[in-house]
């Protein structure tokens, strides 16, 4: 369930971001364009694509809060990371290296050189 609306919830945001670059600049950052229909007036054209990115939008967001919810009743307290790590844990005592024992170095001259074969 949450693998369809992952995979979704990319599609649309694929999407989302497609048609909010195919629409037409209203020129000047944040509405302080010179269009007499611009950002102050309240007469605003309702285009198809404003309709379409406000339906996007709203389903970018209910999907995202679904994915929260799911995670929430779904998951733990470990990271992906933690989760693999410890699936693939094995003795600690195979894993570390066997240090050489020092009595079987000679002792020469005040240096250590390991032992002939």
């Amino acid at each position: 369930m949450s693998n369809v609306l992952l995979i979704s919830h990319l599609i649309i945001t694929v999407f989302l971001i497609l048609v909010v670059l195919f629409q037409r600049s209203e020129g000047g950052g944040l509405g302080m364009g010179s269009d007499s229909q611009g950002f102050g007036t309240g007469a605003k054209s309702a285009n198809p694509l404003s309709k379409l990115t406000w339906i996007l939008t709203g389903l970018f967001f209910l999907i995202a809060i679904l994915l929260t919810i799911l995670s929430i009743n779904n998951g733990s307290n470990e990271s992906v990371f933690e989760d693999s790590s410890s699936s693939n844990q094995t003795d600690k005592k195979d894993l570390t290296p066997e240090l050489p024992e020092l009595k079987k170095f000679k002792s020469s001259d005040g240096v250590l050189t390991p032992p002939s074969e």
